[in-house]
């Protein structure tokens, strides 16, 4: 029996439709995660036995991304769930300390299995809120592209923001967290972040609040880091990781900062400006109060 699919609409949250969005963020989830699990079986963290069945449910997730985006119930179903799973494996295995830590992947797999951890865990995130919209309005979308630059550099930002803690876990420099934690809690920044370029383009309140706090906690943890009595200054970072990281670093400072204060301006003009009643909402009101 065939699968009913999605009702359409014209008008959704994001300026890009749920659909593909979707696609993006499962595609990226599911490429992320192969190349994750392929490196830990490297490193003899997974046996053959978990592989094979992950590689089985790699695939099913693959039919679900492609169901979802030709409009499917069924595949949006399913390429959440399936994220769901992933995030919880993911977040219960290379972010954990111990022997089978994001610490001892990187020391057996060099460091990008760091990002690619990390980037696993952001875009599950990711799909996850997507796969709930897409559920009931997957090619509608908002069409007013005023809120576009944010949703740029909320891309940017998050990018940024996964590189700068993969830098941490290089150096081992997250303040008093271990580098397992210190990077979970980078990629839930990062995805935060995302969300809230997204959800900004229509649900305003909720996008500058989400943006707020994600881009608050990225620079006040670079002042923390970097800036205050016995932190590791730019020039330090520079002198063992290398310019780029310490100027990747502070790009992810300066662009959270210009976010942090036009999105702060977003939601303060959202709190003070009176809501007034749309013209076909307010004549009913009107009619109603002459009876």
């Amino acid at each position: 029996m065939r699968a009913a699919p999605i009702l359409r609409r014209r008008s959704g949250p994001f300026v890009i439709s749920a659909q593909t969005l979707l696609l993006a963020s499962g595609i990226l989830a599911l490429v992320l995660g192969v190349f994750t699990l392929l490196h830990q079986l490297h490193a003899s963290l997974v046996d053959r036995n978990f592989t094979i069945v992950a590689l089985i449910i790699a695939a099913i997730w693959l039919a679900c991304i492609i169901l979802a985006f030709l409009g499917f119930r069924i595949g949006v179903f399913g390429t959440g769930a399936i994220a769901f799973v992933e995030f919880g494996v993911t977040a219960s295995t290379p972010f954990v300390s111990g022997p089978r830590g994001l610490s001892t992947l990187v020391q057996h797999e060099g460091l990008p299995v760091a990002p690619a951890a990390m980037g696993l865990v952001a875009a599950c995130i990711l799909t996850m809120i997507i796969a709930a919209v897409a559920w009931g309005n997957s090619r509608g979308r908002d069409r007013r592209l005023t809120t576009l630059p944010l949703l740029v550099a909320a891309l940017a930002g998050a990018v940024l923001v996964i590189l700068q803690a993969t830098d941490g876990v290089h150096r081992d420099n997250f303040g008093s967290a271990n580098p397992e934690d210190g990077a979970f809690a980078a990629a839930i920044v990062a995805a935060l972040w995302l969300l809230g370029g997204l959800w900004i383009a229509r649900l305003r309140r909720v996008g500058a609040l989400m943006i707020v706090l994600a881009t608050f906690i990225v620079w006040y943890s670079f002042i923390g880091l970097h800036l205050l009595k016995g932190g590791t200054t730019l020039s330090q970072v520079a002198a063992r990781s290398g310019i780029i990281w310490a100027v990747i670093s502070a790009a992810a400072t300066v662009l959270a900062a210009a976010s942090f204060l036009v999105a702060l301006g977003f939601l303060a003009l959202a709190v003070v400006r009176p809501l007034r009643p749309k013209p076909a909402q307010a004549a009913p009101a009107a009619q109603r109060a002459n009876r």
